[in-house]
């Protein structure tokens, strides 16, 4: 009905459609508040999964000096001082082996596998181990849970790729420790511990990234974004930069090469890239299995 006021005709309001209309603030600042929350907690499985995969490698290292005769006690490592990044990050911790005498016995061959003990039996089991846990049906409903193991699985390939290639041509370090012990060529360890670190990272970006964004943002453009984002820069940000300074002219240049890797693998590995798209959306809809 139409009314007149005063010789003014009185239009209908029209109606508002409600399905369209903006979102309430409340609405927002919820969403906001979990998108910074997941940000949070993953920021904190990193830090978590990466201390973690540390401390296996370390005491891998040492556990393999004692067994050997040359470490008294293998409980005993070095955890560093007390500047920000090594009290975050560990930056500083080591095994506390002494190299020299063994290199001056002429004990090469154990100086080679106290090395290889850290990156290889450490975080190769606990590499293998988080694997295992990945395939557990009760790991991968759980969110938190999850996102612990897949950031685990990341720290422990991340630390294969920072001494294979990073640091391979590199006369310190565990990689200088074995090719030196064994007087073997810097080329033929990067052959030889190339091939399964090769296999490692493929297989985290092409398997295991999948099933992170898969699981834990089916539903949420910014999570899956973040998750890629952060595996990317730890990887060949945090990882790569093992060599930058420390360990020769040829590591700083494999460490620049991995940083120049890093829009690369972001294109490459986007969440909305189409093979990366099949790939979790496969995941997500693929039914549960015990």
């Amino acid at each position: 009905m139409v009314a007149q006021t005063a010789g003014r005709v009185l239009m209908p309001e029209p109606s508002v459609d409600v399905s369209q209309a903006a979102p309430p603030m409340q609405s927002v600042l919820s969403r906001a508040a979990s998108e910074g929350g997941f940000a949070l907690a993953s920021l904190a499985a990193m830090l978590l999964a990466h201390c973690a995969a540390l401390f296996p490698h370390e005491y891998a290292h040492s556990f393999m000096a004692y067994a050997l005769g040359y470490k008294s006690n293998p409980c005993i490592i070095h955890l560093g001082g007390t500047s920000l990044a090594n009290l975050v990050l560990l930056t500083e911790a080591n095994e506390h082996v002494d190299y020299a005498p063994i290199f001056a016995a002429g004990a090469g061959w154990a100086v080679a596998l106290i090395g290889f003990a850290g990156p290889g039996i450490g975080n190769g089991a606990m590499y293998i181990l988080s694997l295992l846990l990945l395939r557990m049906r009760r790991v991968r409903e759980s969110t938190a849970l999850l996102m612990l193991v897949f950031w685990f699985n990341l720290m422990n390939a991340g630390n294969f790729y920072d001494y294979v290639p990073i640091r391979t041509f590199a006369r310190n370090g565990d990689m200088g420790h074995i090719t030196e012990g064994l007087g073997m060529p810097e080329w033929l360890a990067l052959i030889l511990f190339g091939i399964p670190t090769a296999v490692a990272l493929w297989w985290l970006f092409g398997h295991t990234l999948p099933l992170a964004l898969a699981r834990l943002a089916p539903h949420s453009a910014f999570r899956r974004g973040l998750i890629v984002t952060l595996s990317v820069l730890v990887v060949f940000g945090f990882f790569g930069l093992a060599g930058w300074r420390g360990y020769g002219a040829s590591s700083h240049a494999l460490s620049l090469a991995s940083l120049a890797l890093i829009p690369v693998m972001l294109a490459a590995c986007w969440s909305e890239r189409r093979w990366m798209l099949r790939r979790w959306q496969g995941v997500r809809d693929a039914p549960a299995k015990r």
